[in-house]
Formats: structure tokens, sequence, C-alpha cells
């Protein structure tokens, strides 16, 4: 008779808790598998976009608000943040969470100017192309990132207020 009860045990199956723990496991691995492989060009340019647009408007607050003066300069692949110190009457690097930002290797970034005519010629030596001043100015600028992955370009338009008023991706010279 055990040998009965044993043998329709055998027969019935898995249980509940093994079908979820088998698909537990499988979640996981698929999870581990997708977050390793590689993102587009244009996921890490709009990523480092939110970034930057998030570091921008801490450092215009803190501007205001702590009566700071920060610049910001680009380089070949990194972006800065920079802060004035009035006791060495020249620009440092700013720290945390304003230091340098390394872009992925497929992003480059680009600082252009606006109204440049009208404003101040700048040589990074002297100080950083962009201002953002504790009187609530900020050098107009326009933010660019630009994919070596299919030249895709994303930017963000500053005014001279520190408002982030533009942001959009142009389509790679593949789709048109």
């Amino acid at each position: 008779m055990l040998d009965s009860l044993n043998f329709k045990a055998s027969l019935r199956g898995f249980t509940l808790i093994e079908v979820l723990l088998l698909l537990l496991i499988i979640s996981i691995v698929f999870g581990l598998t997708i977050a390793r492989l590689p993102i587009s060009g244009s996921a890490d340019a709009i990523t480092e976009l939110r970034r930057f647009e998030k570091l921008f408007t801490l450092a215009r607050d803190e501007a205001r608000l702590g009566g700071k003066e920060f610049g910001l300069g680009p380089f070949e692949n990194t972006y800065e943040f920079m802060v004035y110190d009035d006791e060495k009457a020249s620009w440092a690097e700013a720290k945390k969470p304003w230091h340098r930002r390394v872009l992925p290797g497929s992003l480059s970034a680009k600082i252009e100017l606006k109204n440049e005519e009208r404003g101040y010629k700048t040589n990074l030596n002297d100080f950083p192309p962009v201002l953002i001043l504790s009187s609530g100015e900020v050098t107009p600028f326009q933010f660019r990132l630009v994919s070596a992955l299919g030249g895709q370009e994303t930017s963000v338009y500053v005014d001279g207020y520190g408002n982030i008023c533009l942001l959009y991706t142009s389509p790679s010279p593949r789709d048109s």
C-alpha cells in the first residue's frame, strides 16, 4: 500500500511553489541578461542629458540660494562644473555632485553660446564659457550631446535666466 501512495505522489507533477520558484529564477536571469546588453547611443544621450539637466538645475539653485558663482565647461568627452573661489580669486573644480562627468565612449559634448556678439568672448583659461551667477543670470547656451553611433544629436537650450527650454533629438543621417 505504501508503494502505491508513493507512486501516485510522484505522478502528480510540480507543486505551485516549485513552479513559482522556477519563474522567479528565470526572471532574475532574464533581468540580469538584459541589464548587461549594450544600450543604444540615443538612450545614452537621453540618460546623460537628464543627468546634466538635474546637475544644472542644482547648480543654478545653489548659486541663487548660496550666493556662489558657478561655471560650466565642456571638454573632449567630459563636462565640468566649476565654482568661483573668492579667497583665491580663481575658478576651482566643483566638488560632488558637480565634479567632472566623463561621458560614455559613444558620446561627445558641445556647448554653443547664444548671442555671443552681445556678450563676452571667452578664453577657457580665464573663466568657463557658461556662467551661472548668484544674481540668477546664466549665459544662454545650448548643450549638445552627439552620438558617434549614427551621428544622432540630442540637445537642451538654456535661456538667460537658467530655464531649460528645449529638449530634442535630431534624426540620424540614416533615417532621412
